[in-house]
């Protein structure tokens, strides 16, 4: 019985061999000045609002969520995340995403966590002037297991606008979708595992234990 016990323990300990997309937000057709754009989740998570922080404006901008009011306040950021269920962890893998500045928006944005309570960014990106978008795809690996609300937000470092002058109130910023050479290639997204924490997996064994000695 200990043998059936370490292998229910083991299967269930196990991380899926393929990452999923964990959670999504779907942009399209979208008119930039939302107040917030639901996502969705797989099993055992479920995606919190794309949403701004309250320093900043809505502003227009198809297929994205665009914003205004940039001025280094504590209250201005894009904020999304999950939830994940009781028993289980999320192991992530990549965030994509595609951003663009206007020529006063942000010059450089980083993209932070609640996990050291915002206090260092995890990635920053260069905003390319003259409406550029950027696709980027970030690897967020390193990450331990994370459990129940987990949020990230993106926040300007410095005040020097995409233009290489300095940031104005009427600079915008907005997020969207992934493309890969101009084309759509997969919505906002993050991807990962769901994997059983290990209080979870010793419930899992346990059940097991007491299973076969039922059936004994």
């Amino acid at each position: 019985m200990k043998i059936f016990a370490l292998a229910v323990l083991a299967a269930s300990a196990g991380v899926a061999s393929a990452a999923v997309t964990v959670s999504q937000w779907d942009l399209t057709g979208t008119p930039g000045d939302q107040a917030f754009t639901a996502g969705s989740g797989v099993a055992n998570v479920t995606a919190d609002n794309l949403t701004r922080g309250a320093g900043l404006t809505a502003n227009t901008g198809g297929n994205s969520l665009n914003s205004s009011g940039w001025s280094q306040q504590a209250t201005d950021y894009v904020s999304l995340g999950f939830t994940v269920a009781g028993g289980y962890g999320v192991d992530l893998k990549d965030f994509y995403f595609g951003a663009r500045s206007s020529n006063t928006g942000p010059g450089l944005m980083g993209l932070y966590y609640s996990g050291d309570g915002f206090a260092s960014p995890i990635a920053s990106f260069v905003m390319p002037s003259g409406s550029v978008f950027i696709n980027q795809v970030v690897d967020l690996s390193a990450l331990p297991v994370l459990t129940g609300n987990v949020e990230f937000r993106f926040a300007q470092i410095g005040n020097v606008s995409a233009n290489g002058g300095t940031t104005s109130g009427s600079g915008t910023w907005r997020i969207t979708a992934y493309f890969v050479g101009g084309n759509f290639d997969r919505n906002l997204q993050f991807t990962g595992d769901v994997v059983p924490t290990p209080g979870a997996v010793a419930l899992l064994g346990l059940g097991g234990l007491v299973a076969g000695r039922r059936r004994r």
